[in-house]
């Protein structure tokens, strides 16, 4: 099985408005190097009604920066980003670090959410590059109360993963694929297009490994390596395999980095077949 990586670079390049992919990466990285969100922390856990706030740092350097907005994700249980509103505009001049206060509103469903911080670059006093970070998924509970040895409990269990997934708060979300489709059938030694859609506010980061499967089992490794993308993309697969099951249904799994952990993330796509 051969997998074209001509299809990742076509598709950085057609990515962003720029001439070269490359640039455009090495020029943001220039202006936003240094910037970290480090609070809310993935420990953090906000009672409706609450107040919390909102930490940045960074690594001072050349250009200067200010903190122009904050905006309030959801993460729903099918590991999509949902913005909530913009908590917060002005002009929050950023040197080393800044906090901002927030409260998050009573009645807020109890859940994953995390901040997302426009950080704007300052060039001759006119407003440059913005840069994009967001903070730790952290865990918004509906109510609490002290018992009788004093500790304070929590509405909803934190350890419950239909409310609070282990996978999200890892920065697991936020990206879907596509295509296949689901019911598609394929030949063998025809090319297969893997699409897939990122979220601009999610937290995974670089492709790193896709895989074929026939249900459970691992048929092929079908690409291995680190590329970045943004939004968009689409991958080629060419489907030149033995002892095909007609009857089976296959599916790819994608390996992605996370940006918020250690771990990797995996995405599925839908179920086809494939036909000799």
């Amino acid at each position: 099985m051969k997998f074209s990586i001509a299809a990742i670079s076509a598709l950085l390049l057609s990515s962003v408005a720029v001439t070269s992919a490359d640039s455009y990466s090495d020029a943001i990285k220039a202006w936003c190097s240094g910037l970290s969100v480090t609070f809310p922390a993935s420990s953090t856990v906000v009672v409706a009604g609450a107040k919390t706030k909102v930490t940045v740092t960074r690594k001072p350097d050349a250009h200067t920066k200010t903190i122009t907005g904050l905006d309030l994700y959801s993460v729903d249980s099918k590991g999509k980003a949902k913005y909530i509103n913009n908590i917060w505009k002005g002009n929050y001049k950023l040197n080393t670090q800044a906090s901002i206060a927030d409260t998050i509103p009573k009645g807020t469903a109890a859940g994953l959410y995390y901040y997302r911080v426009w950080v704007t670059n300052l060039v001759n006093g006119q407003h440059g590059p913005d840069c994009l970070e967001t903070s730790h998924t952290f865990k918004v509970t509906s109510g609490s109360h002290t018992n009788a040895a004093g500790d304070e409990e929590y509405t909803e269990s934190l350890d419950d993963n239909s409310i609070y997934n282990q996978d999200h708060a890892k920065g697991c979300f936020g990206l879907a694929v596509d295509y296949p489709q689901e019911g598609s059938t394929f030949r063998v030694n025809e090319h297969i297009h893997i699409s897939a859609n990122k979220d601009s506010a999610s937290q995974t980061d670089a492709l790193t490994k896709v895989e074929l499967y026939k249900g459970t089992e691992l048929v092929d490794v079908a690409w291995e390596g680190s590329e970045s993308f943004n939004g968009a993309f689409t991958l080629k697969d060419h489907l030149s395999l033995n002892n095909v099951d007609a009857s089976a249904d296959y599916h790819y799994k994608l390996y992605v980095s996370s940006k918020k952990s250690d771990d990797t993330c995996t995405f599925e796509s839908n179920n086809f077949k494939i036909a000799n």
